[in-house]
């Protein structure tokens, strides 16, 4: 299973694309690479996108539907001040977060999923002092969070699990980068 965010030419040349640049950044680079997809078509994207081309075309008319009433009954973009506010104030559709897709040629990138939890960070000792390639500490830089090699050992059993060694070893850096000893009580 796949999935694709899909945008028109106005958007990403406003705003961007995942990690695409807006204009006056070229698009090249991510076209040959692969990472962004483009179609004159939404037939053509869908192509090659690997999705049914009647499925997108569909799902795009439903989402202009959606646009044009400013309701986004998918996913409720919009629905509240918060999310408006993070919203484009210049667009002239009813909901600041929503705008049809109207006008080829078309563009897609890939959803990976993914957690934020990393396991190959930098390499750290029990002060949290970044090691070099003969595993000395670098003085003075520092590592912690997903910054810093994980201590799950390459998993990530739960969402939030890399804010405890965040903080123990933030509480441990600031330690020794001050020359003072952790209180051993806490």
């Amino acid at each position: 299973m796949q999935a694709w965010l899909v945008a028109d030419h106005r958007f990403v040349r406003r705003y961007g694309l995942g990690a695409v640049k807006p204009a006056p950044m070229p698009l090249g680079r991510w076209l040959r690479n692969g990472y962004l997809q483009r179609g004159n078509t939404l037939q053509e994207l869908a192509r090659r996108c690997g999705i049914i081309p009647v499925a997108l075309e569909q799902q795009v008319a439903r989402y202009n539907q959606q646009a044009a009433t400013g309701e986004d009954s998918d996913f409720a973009k919009g629905d509240t001040p918060y999310n408006r506010v993070q919203g484009d104030k210049d667009n002239a559709w009813p909901n600041p977060c929503m705008a049809p897709l109207q006008h080829g040629p078309y563009y897609a990138v890939r959803l990976v999923p993914g957690s934020l939890g990393s396991f190959a960070g930098l390499a750290t000792n029990a002060s949290a002092q970044v090691l070099d390639e003969h595993r000395q500490p670098i003085s003075g830089l520092y590592a912690v969070g997903n910054d810093m090699h994980s201590m799950m050992g390459g998993h990530y059993p739960s969402g939030g699990i890399t804010l405890g060694p965040a903080m123990t070893f933030g509480y441990l850096a600031a330690h020794h980068a001050a020359g003072r000893q952790p209180d051993a009580s806490l």
